[in-house]
């Protein structure tokens, strides 16, 4: 006898697969399973204080638009985040420690005074030298110096008097009187 037989048609299903370097780096968005010719959004979201660097096959975008045409795995690399160090210092002075580093990373920061000058502190009010500093992001740190300093001190005796006792900065000239009692020289 006649007969009538229908075909069903299902469009071919595929699985797109995303990924990361390292789950502590960050996540994908957008990974499932779609139909051929459906349009997938991949999102790259990447954790504090990492950032996200490009896909497996090396596109940079994100948001990642892919029409499915087959099963695909395509992962996502992330990096930490780095931030620059500029250390500092004036003529009387310098200082180490510059750099581009990963965030949390510990460093250590020296000053180092020329000749008749000491170190004071870091433009951040630190007096810690040499010093471990922790990046979390960039940052200018000055060390500041300054001149030595000498005490001087005179001693008179009760027939006259002697001035000119104080604190000097290095290299200052200083003048000291001698002035004795009547009757004295």
């Amino acid at each position: 006898s006649d007969i009538t037989v229908t075909a069903n048609f299902a469009p071919v299903q595929y699985t797109l697969i995303a990924p990361t370097n390292d789950e502590n780096k960050g996540t994908v968005t957008g990974a499932g399973t779609y139909k051929y010719g459906d349009v997938a959004t991949l999102i790259a979201v990447a954790n504090d204080h990492y950032h996200f660097v490009r896909w497996a096959d090396g596109s940079t975008d994100n948001p990642r638009v892919i029409t499915v045409t087959q099963d695909l795995t395509l992962s996502a690399e992330f990096a930490i985040d780095t931030h620059k160090v500029t250390v500092n210092a004036n003529e009387k002075g310098n200082a180490k420690g510059s750099g581009v580093y990963n965030y949390g990373e510990t460093i250590t920061l020296v000053a180092t005074a020329n000749t008749h000058y000491h170190f004071v502190r870091w433009s951040d009010g630190s007096t810690d030298n040499p010093r471990s500093y922790v990046v979390t992001n960039d940052a200018t740190l000055t060390a500041e110096f300054a001149i030595d300093t000498h005490n001087i001190v005179v001693r008179g005796c009760e027939n006259g008097t002697v001035t000119g006792a104080g604190t000097y900065n290095y290299g200052d000239i200083v003048t000291l009187a001698i002035t004795p009692n009547e009757g004295y020289k």
